[in-house]
């Protein structure tokens, strides 16, 4: 196998050794002011001693006063009460008590009643009030008699 040295790059013509390629032109369009002259004396600035400023820190008289005793009741998450009775704290007494339930009127009782009354079913207009189902739950404690909690049904 010979050795064959690729094809010169095409070229300036007359390559002259030290040329740059592509030849620059150069042209000058305008004639800058020559550097200013500078003395040789060198002129070094005086040193400088800074010298700290001192202040003057009047004490301050600091009152500290302690804090208000704060008497905090621990907030116990009840589950959501609904019309069975329920086991839970009485917030009242704070007694682990299972609530007492009873039944009582609400939104829902008069809603059905109206309705059926103004549909012409007057004598059916009493039938929510004996339906437990319709009424609204009232929780009672069984310790202190307080009301914990009202399910509404609507």
């Amino acid at each position: 196998m010979e050795f064959n040295p690729p094809p010169p790059y095409p070229g300036p013509i007359d390559p002259t050794p030290g040329a740059a390629y592509p030849p620059l032109s150069v042209v000058q369009d305008t004639v800058y002011p020559a550097p200013p002259k500078y003395s040789t004396t060198v002129v070094q600035p005086a040193p400088m001693i800074m010298q700290p400023e001192l202040t003057v820190v009047q004490p301050t008289t600091v009152i500290q006063t302690q804090p208000a005793l704060m008497v905090v009741n621990p907030v116990v998450v009840q589950s959501a009460l609904t019309e069975t009775p329920a086991p839970m704290m009485c917030t009242y007494c704070h007694q682990q008590i299972v609530t007492v339930t009873n039944p009582t009127t609400g939104l829902l009782v008069w809603t059905i009643s109206g309705v059926l009354f103004l549909l012409g079913i007057w004598p059916c207009c009493l039938i929510p009030f004996c339906v437990d189902s319709c009424k609204d739950v009232q929780h009672k404690c069984p310790s202190c008699g307080n009301v914990l909690h009202i399910y509404r049904r609507m």
